[in-house]
């Protein structure tokens, strides 16, 4: 298959974004019928996302001619999970399961014989948690920064390999939280949360209040991507990893000092993301030629689609 071809259709996440977020939306069309779910207003929203993505062959054609116009073109998937999350959110209650926070919290004390958010609580110097919520707020631009990497070190089949596999990854997060409700050690437990007067625990207190909700916990995205970034570090190089691999070990950590997560959710993304890797290369394999991190020399007309 030509390059050129290729930019005739729409790229395997993309496509993965598209039946997501159809499913997903029919979903809360479902549960506004029957349950009244107050969320449906987001199935229109929806539906402009999805024509945007049909959109995106033309626009690679059209605007692809440098490295960052190609770039933004061929990694709107990445945002498109993050809206994804969203959709997830609205379904939380969707099978009317009780939360699980206490099966959960019960499985960290039997694999650690304590608990380690209770642990954790009993040392959160200003300094600390500073650390780890730079660490937690790091994530998506890691997410981001990893693919840029990737496109301008190995090329357009890396990048796409790359974001395929955190797609895979994250849809199995979504709908695990649909399975398996959990509202986060934050809201079972009572003043657990490290507080700070600093910069970034008040950034983090935005997220908390604009962009998180009480449901993703279990298994914990976060770590799902984290284990998938840090197998496309390595193959981006040990430069690459040297950097990438401790800073997404320092949000595992983070996850669980901030109490966003039970341990078991941190093992268990960690889980979801390496299973992932496998089954998005058994996926690929045969109908994404070149789906492989060949090393390229930058960016030149052969990385055109």
């Amino acid at each position: 298959m030509t390059e050129k071809s290729k930019g005739d259709r729409l790229f395997p996440a993309e496509k993965l974004i598209v039946l997501s977020v159809s499913f997903f939306s029919f979903l809360i069309l479902v549960d506004h019928l029957v349950q009244g779910n107050r969320e449906v207003f987001l199935v229109p929203l929806s539906l402009t996302i999805i024509l945007l993505f049909c959109w995106l062959p033309q626009a690679r054609r059209k605007f692809g001619g440098n490295p960052a116009g190609l770039f933004i073109f061929s990694a709107l998937s990445l945002p498109g999970y993050a809206y994804l999350y969203k959709l997830a959110g609205a379904l939380v209650h969707f099978l009317q399961r009780p939360w699980r926070d206490e099966l959960l919290s019960r499985l960290d004390l039997a694999i650690f014989g304590f608990n380690p958010n209770q642990a954790l609580s009993r040392f959160q110097p200003a300094w600390l948690t500073e650390l780890m919520m730079f660490a937690y707020l790091a994530y998506l631009p890691l997410v981001v920064w990893l693919a840029w990497v990737l496109f301008r070190r190995r090329g357009q089949d890396c990048l796409q390999s790359y974001a395929f596999t955190l797609g895979l990854a994250y849809l199995a997060c979504f709908l695990l939280f649909i399975l398996v409700p959990a509202s986060s050690p934050r809201f079972y437990f009572e003043g657990l949360a490290p507080e700070s007067k600093f910069l970034f625990r008040r950034l983090m207190n935005l997220v908390e209040s604009s962009a998180q909700y009480r449901g993703g916990s279990f298994p914990s995205a976060h770590c799902a991507a984290g284990a998938v970034m840090i197998y496309f570090s390595l193959r981006a190089g040990k430069r690459v990893a040297l950097v990438w691999v401790p800073l997404v070990f320092l949000f595992f950590l983070s996850t669980v000092y901030g109490q966003y997560h039970y341990a078991v959710d941190v093992m268990a993304g960690m889980i979801v993301g390496w299973m992932a890797i496998p089954l998005s290369r058994m996926i690929l394999h045969g109908r994404w030629p070149g789906s492989g991190c060949r090393k390229q020399n930058g960016f030149s007309g052969q990385n055109r689609l």
